[in-house]
């Protein structure tokens, strides 16, 4: 059980474990034609010379294969320790077996017709990812899809389907003079309620369909508030921290609400959600009229690794909904960080800080959460997951296709459940295979990650002690290293020309590999304006540039691998700062 806990599960950046992972390769290789020879034995076999030339055989099978296989050896290493770039490293033996074990069966999850173990094996999955976020398995619902993109636009999709039903209620109530209440109030008026005024007045969801946005559309429904209500139609909108993920304004394009609907929320002086902030938000909304369709809070951003305050951000809508009765939505963007959950399981060290651990530890209390295995998971792409707490707010319009057979069992997400139709389920057995080999607890895939926050701290010491010019930004709350360069008294604009080129070498670089990134004054203003004055200089610019690190490599765990990229690092600032202009 010992070895199940250390990067062995790892091929290695050389491959040291190659001739292991061939061993296990050729096993799922035999029982897979075993199946094949065995599953209908008693059928003639098919023979290759009945087609004209074995293709397989021939050398033009062999030569694209090697065309192939040249393109492929110039591609990024991200393998490799020295790749400190985007949130991406290489994946695990077992996530990688998973994967292709379920290649070969090429099961579709559209259906459990065409993926009858595969759908089980997608509830199993989603139920391991539940528990360790820290939701009830039993009661949670969810599925695999495509990335931490579409796992949003799921939670969009549900959300919304709450706010047109509690909103078509409204409508109706106004309409008959049942109430006086502002639509505003409707929508965030909670399931209690709603299921309260469909009981007393003996309503059914086709009593309430005329008065769907999505539905009938809403233009339509405009004109009726506007004639019948005289209300403007209440616009939905997004509050999302100040740095807008990208996924949001797609979304919102998507389900037709425009770019005017995501608004963002202030940033703290650290680059988190702050409370406050989306205080305030929220009662901007109510004051335009606005329903509130979610509020995000993130768990591992994509600049900073930084973990909003998902458990301040909970405290503040539960408060709501105490004194006021406003439900709202509260979805947890936990792509890149929701694995760091796997630290709080079970019995060990933690390497998060106690705040970390804080906003994790609140998920559970969350409509919904967003998860990306293929980022720390260490499973291949691509892999994401929605995950709710309860098959109420898993909840979607119906959808009809005759020629596909749902499910009475609301555990197995279908096709009618999910925004993609086909779906691979690489990605469940993947997560599966990998969760039983290393279990998703502290001391299994936990220890990886807490090595990974260890190594950062590390690495963080020696950029800052590389070179005075080196401004470091605050710690993260992940595995993510940010900094700038800058002299005594530098404008930020001069700062960004110094840091452009630091990148500019780090890509020209064969040595290592790292990102950049830029932090608009606009969201990150108050962390811009102290980390500038800090060093002396002047705010003279829209953006900052930082060059980023993300060190989630697994292979860091051996002290002279880190040691090695510690000295890289130092050499190639050293000489990229050597050849900046005085």
């Amino acid at each position: 059980m010992e070895d199940c806990h250390k990067p062995a599960l790892f091929i290695g950046p050389k491959g040291e474990q190659a001739q292991i992972f061939a061993g296990l390769w050729q096993h799922l290789l035999d029982v897979t034609m075993m199946r094949r020879q065995t599953r209908f034995a008693s059928d003639p076999e098919w023979s290759p010379q009945s087609v004209p030339g074995n293709l397989l055989d021939a050398p033009a099978m062999r030569g694209a294969l090697e065309s192939l296989l040249a393109l492929l050896s110039n591609e990024i290493p991200t393998f490799s320790p020295r790749y400190l770039g985007h949130m991406v490293s290489d994946v695990s033996v077992p996530a990688l077996l998973g994967h292709m074990a379920m290649l070969f069966e090429n099961a579709n999850l559209a259906s459990r017709e065409a993926a009858i173990v595969a759908s089980s094996l997608e509830t199993e999955a989603i139920n391991l990812l539940a528990a360790m976020v820290g939701y009830d398995p039993k009661p949670a619902r969810g599925h695999f899809t495509s990335g931490g993109t579409l796992a949003n636009f799921e939670a969009v999709w549900r959300a919304r389907y709450r706010l047109d039903h509690w909103l078509a209620l409204g409508v109706w109530l106004k309409l008959r003079g049942y109430s006086d209440a502002p639509l505003f109030t409707w929508a965030h008026c909670g399931w209690e309620r709603y299921y309260q005024e469909v009981s007393r007045h003996g309503l059914s969801e086709r009593d309430l369909m005329e008065y769907s946005g999505v539905l009938v559309g809403p233009l339509a429904m405009s004109r009726l508030a506007a004639e019948e209500l005289d209300e403007e139609w209440p616009e939905p909108v997004f509050l999302v921290p100040g740095n807008k993920h990208y996924s949001w304004p797609k979304a919102a394009n998507i389900f037709g609400f425009g770019r005017e609907a995501v608004w963002g929320c202030q940033l703290d002086e650290a680059g988190r959600l702050s409370p406050a902030g989306l205080q305030a938000r929220i009662d901007e909304a109510e004051a335009a009229g606005r329903p509130v369709l979610m509020v995000v809070s993130v768990a591992g951003t994509t600049e900073l690794g930084m973990i909003d305050p998902v458990d301040g951000v909970s405290d503040l809508l539960a408060g709501l909904e105490a004194s006021r009765g406003l439900h709202l939505w509260h979805h947890v963007d936990a792509a890149y960080g929701g694995y760091l959950c796997s630290t709080l399981r079970g019995d060990g060290a933690r390497e998060l800080s106690p705040a970390a651990q804080s906003a994790l530890g609140a998920i559970p209390r969350a409509n919904s959460v967003t998860l990306d295995p293929h980022k720390l998971g260490f499973v291949p792409y691509a892999c994401g997951a929605i995950i709710v707490p309860d098959a109420e707010s898993y909840a979607v319009s119906s959808i009809h296709a005759p020629y596909l057979e749902e499910s009475p069992e609301a555990k197995f997400p279908s096709w009618s459940t999910t925004l993609e139709g086909s779906r691979a389920a690489t990605g469940p057995s993947a997560v599966w295979l990998s969760a039983q080999v290393m279990p998703l607890t502290v001391e299994g895939h936990g220890r990886l990650l807490n090595q990974s926050l260890r190594v950062t701290r590390q690495l963080y010491g020696v950029l800052a002690s590389v070179s005075a010019d080196i401004r470091m930004l605050a710690p993260s709350d992940s595995n993510v290293v940010c900094f700038a360069i800058a002299a005594q008294g530098d404008a930020s604009s001069v700062a960004n020309q110094k840091t452009e080129s630091v990148i500019q070498a780090f890509r020209d670089s064969a040595e290592l590999s790292a990102t950049r990134t830029q932090l608009g004054c606009d969201n990150y203003g108050d962390l811009i304006w102290q980390l500038v004055t800090g060093w002396g200089g002047s705010v003279d610019s829209e953006q900052l540039t930082v060059v980023r690190m993300v060190i989630m490599n697994p292979y860091l765990e051996a002290d002279y691998l880190t040691e090695g990229i510690a000295q890289h690092l130092t050499q190639t600032l050293q000489a990229a700062l050597a050849e900046l202009p005085a």
